[in-house]
């Protein structure tokens, strides 16, 4: 049966003291017991999620959050992880044996990491051999001003290791609480397990997502007492206060196998997330960002956000100024700003949407974060009276956002919304290779959010939406040389932003080196351009001339019409899929090939022509050939009008590809005469 995957919002607070429960009355715990190994532990359980491709096993992984008091007379969070993995292959050495923690550092009140400990276990001689972690082995790698990365290597691993490690997170700001990940990409996991408690004053959403069953699934009431400290020295306040508590346990879970066209495992993997939503001080409620409303409200008052973009700073009003030098009308003007920001500032980060200190420091450096640029952007384009607002979205590669309920961590990337003369463009300087009013089809992941005091509101960018069209013309004749021809392809939107991106990154000369390299010694190219490199909003086009290598003495020919171009394999080769098929744009694509045939050679055999359609009108397959007076003439054509297919189409989708595979690898068979 395949498995639909599920994504639920629900609220945790103290009117919902009790939820549902699904749970396995077999085993309601763990069988491990932290800190204590045992010869017995190093032997795998005999199941299904384990084979012999699998080269680590994440045999528990346990964490709880708790609040406690603080001296702010508020509450801070207690994040507590317990994990143990067996290592069964030296490949996953690196992967699970360098662990990574992740803390908020301000210079005022930061996180706090307590209670770390790790250790190896091996198995010698029928005893069990720990070695303990060094604390001179935990390293502080600072990210920014704000955040840091603690990261240590367990010690003594080999094949057959056991490694464990747990830590405490104690922090103030409680309004992401850590996420849980039940499911790893890489590992099956034996034993997942997450515990709440949080006080009645604090009101958390709760966005649940994955296809996997829980085994437990148990929520209640309790109390607590909490002791606030007075951070003035005064007596501190005990605070009796009710609590929710509510557990979660996954057994036996399969590691998550990224399949072909998937945007993300994040969107797919079974994990929770919590968001606070409102607060109760005792006396009165307090929505917070529970709406994209206050959302956006937020944002604008932010000082590393929407704040920052009428901000008066000469360096940004000098930027504008060199900009529109020369350009005239309003359209004009904000297309020579939005080059000018292409070509003079360098994107460092594209998963931060926020200004790391000022738009006067990123003038100066000649980069920044995504966010430090497109706001940037954004600004500049106020300055010539343009409307102009950021919109927040989240990157394909970096799963999706809600529609329904803001949670801004899943935000990652910050594009610029200018409307003029009533035509609305879309804006990403940070990506120079993209022209004005287009944007990566990374950026096409749904909702988007634009943030702004008076056109604030909800954008979609729908992957199903964005046509992506290529046209290639391949035509060979015979001349004193040999068999010789030209090959001609002009590019779609993606196709020549992505074109380009190879073309900055190595060089004209190494890309039509690399396509000699896959062309080996069957065929020699020269003479070979690209077309409209610098004029970022026109198609590219690329065109090559080519001699094909052939021995005259062969009596047979054999040639596939699909010179640089034909699909080789399938795509989707699993017999069965669990996930949607996620493909980044529609497709219409159209290969023309004419070739005259050699002298002394008649044609022996063509591929038939054939015909497929998609699901009725979702997409066609069409492959025309034909052989009249000595010239062979092809026209094949592919066109999906979707891009996003259910995972119950799957196997239409499968056999459709299977046909196109089958008739783009076939030969047409030439004979001496």
């Amino acid at each position: 049966m395949t498995l639909k995957p599920w994504r639920v919002a629900l609220f945790l607070s103290l009117y919902c003291l009790y939820w549902g429960q699904s749970y396995c009355l077999a085993q309601d715990k763990s069988n491990i017991e932290f800190g204590k190994v045992s010869p017995a532990d190093f032997n795998l359980p005999a199941t299904t999620i384990i084979d012999s491709n699998t080269n680590a096993v994440i045999l528990s992984n346990v964490g709880s959050i708790h609040f406690v008091g603080n001296e702010n007379n508020w509450f801070s969070y207690v994040y507590q992880r317990q994990t143990r993995i067996k290592i069964l292959n030296k490949k996953a050495f690196e992967d699970v044996a360098t662990v990574h923690i992740h803390l908020y550092k301000p210079e005022d009140d930061p996180e706090k990491l307590d209670r770390l400990s790790a250790s190896t276990y091996n198995l010698e001689n029928g005893q069990v051999v720990e070695v303990k972690l060094d604390k001179k082995g935990i390293f502080e790698d600072r990210q920014n001003k704000q955040y840091v990365v603690d990261k240590f290597t367990l010690p003594a691993i080999k094949e057959g290791s056991i490694i464990e490690y747990t830590y405490t997170i104690v922090s103030k700001y409680n309004v992401d609480l850590p996420s849980w990940q039940f499911q790893s990409a890489n590992y099956p996991c034996l034993w997942s397990e997450l515990t709440v408690d949080i006080p009645q004053s604090l009101f958390y959403v709760l966005v649940k997502q994955g296809v996997h069953a829980y085994a437990i699934d148990k929520g209640g009431g309790g109390s607590e007492t909490y002791k606030m400290d007075n951070k003035d020295g005064g007596s501190p306040m005990i605070v009796n206060a009710t609590t929710v508590k509510h557990r979660w346990v996954m057994k036996d879970i399969p590691a998550f196998h990224e399949e072909e066209f998937l945007s993300s495992p994040e969107n797919y993997v079974d994990k929770i997330e919590l968001q606070l939503s409102k607060t109760y001080n005792g006396e009165e409620y307090r929505d917070f960002m529970n709406s994209w409303k206050q959302a956006t409200q937020q944002l604008l008052e932010q000082a590393d956000f929407g704040a920052s973009l009428d901000e008066d700073y000469p360096a940004v009003t000098n930027c504008v100024m060199k900009a529109v030098e020369g350009s005239s009308g309003l359209l004009e003007q904000a297309r020579a700003i939005y080059y000018y920001v292409c070509h003079h500032f360098t994107c460092d980060n594209h998963y931060d949407k926020y200004i790391k200190t000022t738009l006067s420091d990123v003038v100066k450096k000649n980069s920044g974060t995504v966010g430090d640029i497109n706001l940037l952007l954004v600004a500049m384009l106020r300055k010539i009276g343009a409307q102009a607002d950021p919109v927040v979205l989240s990157t394909r590669d970096y799963g999706f956002n809600l529609a329904s309920y803001p949670i801004l961590r899943r935000l990652n990337y910050v594009i610029a919304r200018v409307k003029i003369d009533g035509t609305v463009y879309y804006l990403d300087a940070a990506r120079p290779q993209l022209g004005f009013g287009q944007l990566d089809d990374n950026c096409y992941n749904g909702h988007a959010r634009i943030i702004s005091k008076k056109d604030s509101g909800s954008v979609f960018f729908l992957s199903d939406s964005l046509k992506e069209k290529k046209t290639t013309v391949v035509f060979m004749t015979e001349t004193d040389k040999g068999t010789e021809g030209t090959w001609e392809s002009t590019l779609g939107s993606q196709g020549s932003y992505e074109l380009r991106q190879q073309v900055t990154e190595r060089g004209e000369k190494d890309y039509f080196k690399n396509i000699q390299t896959q062309y080996g010694e069957d065929l020699e190219i020269s003479n070979g351009g690209i077309d409209s490199l610098d004029k970022p909003e026109d198609p590219v086009k690329v065109h090559y001339e080519f001699r094909l290598h052939q021995n005259d003495g062969e009596k047979t020919l054999y040639l596939n019409p699909f010179i640089g171009e034909g699909m080789h394999t399938n795509p989707f080769k699993a017999a069965e899929r669990k996930y949607p098929v996620e493909m980044p744009y529609t497709r219409d694509e159209l290969y023309v090939f004419t070739m005259q045939v050699p002298d002394g050679y008649t044609v022996e055999e063509l591929p038939k022509s054939a015909r497929a359609v998609l699901n009725g009108d979702q997409g066609f397959f069409e492959y025309l050939i034909g052989d009249q007076g000595g010239m062979i003439q092809m026209r094949c054509h592919l066109k999906l009008n979707k891009a996003n297919f259910p995972s119950a189409d799957y196997n239409n989708l499968r056999d459709f590809f299977t046909l196109i595979v089958k008739k783009e690898g076939e030969s047409i068979v030439l004979k001496k005469k």
